[in-house]
């Protein structure tokens, strides 16, 4: 059995070693629950402010308005998950709802990539225009980010002028967006499923202009509101060199757990087809 045990430790140290190495991929970022992490959220409640970055720089958004709690939240998100956050925004911006800071989210590295969960809802806060999911930087000038196209009624990946559609913003369902940007390599993802990938993209221009969640503000006012639910907004900088640098099976979609009676088919299926016994003659 001492060779069983040999490879036992073997395992256990390329297990630690991997996972050494997929940490250190990791460089900095932000995560937005959007209530979970909240201190005394509840649903229906105003939002905290400010809503809590739950990694390590914590990089707190300010409340603007009047966005609150929900227990609608993505079956297919991350587990546990209990609030998302609703932005109530009308045709008149009024009620008024975002979240945001005036110092953007890091874009120094040469690998970065952002996710958010989104469920829209009628009617567009932006008729004819382009509703703010999450966005770092001032979608006029630089930066990058997810906006809902009410023009076409599209979820888009958008860097100023340029834009990439990742799916149709169905009302009233939850989407999962994804964007990854590894050295000039640009992958773009709409429910956990690759859209487009290419080197021939331009790299979204860096940006001094703050990080925004369902609306932005400008100087004359707000921009760029959402009507909606938005839950689960990641951002992450990663060093493309460093082995397992990153991978987009990490991004927050969880697969459903399989139900009972299929685990039944199974263990039938697995009993019906087990290699049957050939019993010994007695001579």
């Amino acid at each position: 059995m001492q060779w069983v045990r040999s490879i036992a430790l073997v395992f256990v140290i390329v297990l630690w070693s991997g996972q050494q190495l997929l940490a250190s991929a990791f460089i900095r970022g932000a995560y937005y629950r959007l209530g979970d992490d909240d201190p005394g959220a509840a649903a229906g409640a105003l939002g905290n402010d400010p809503t809590k970055d739950s990694f390590a720089d914590k990089l707190d958004l300010t409340r603007f308005g009047t966005p609150r709690y929900s227990v609608d939240v993505p079956p297919n998100g991350p587990i546990p998950n209990k609030l998302s956050m609703a932005f109530a925004n009308n045709e008149l911006h009024n009620p008024l709802a975002y979240y945001g800071r005036s110092t953007s989210l890091d874009m120094s590295q040469q690998g970065y990539a952002l996710e958010a969960w989104v469920k829209s809802l009628p009617p567009p806060s932006e008729p004819d225009g382009s509703e703010l999911i999450a966005y770092n930087g001032n979608p006029q000038i630089n930066g990058f980010g997810f906006i809902r196209d009410d023009d076409f009624g599209n979820f888009e990946f958008r860097s100023v002028n340029f834009a990439v559609v990742l799916g149709p913003a169905t009302d009233g369902a939850w989407h999962h967006l994804g964007y990854v940007r590894s050295f000039n390599n640009s992958s773009y993802y709409f429910d956990g499923k690759l859209v487009k990938e290419t080197t021939n993209d331009p790299a979204p221009p860096l940006t001094s202009d703050g990080f925004w969640i369902g609306g932005r503000a400008f100087p004359t006012g707000a921009g760029y509101v959402f009507n909606g639910l938005i839950d689960e907004v990641r951002y992450q900088t990663f060093n493309p060199l460093a082995a397992g640098a990153f991978d987009p099976t990490s991004f927050l979609i969880s697969v459903p757990e399989p139900s009972s009676v299929v685990l039944f088919l199974l263990a039938v299926t697995g009993m019906l087809y087990r290699p049957r016994q050939t019993k010994l003659k007695m001579i």
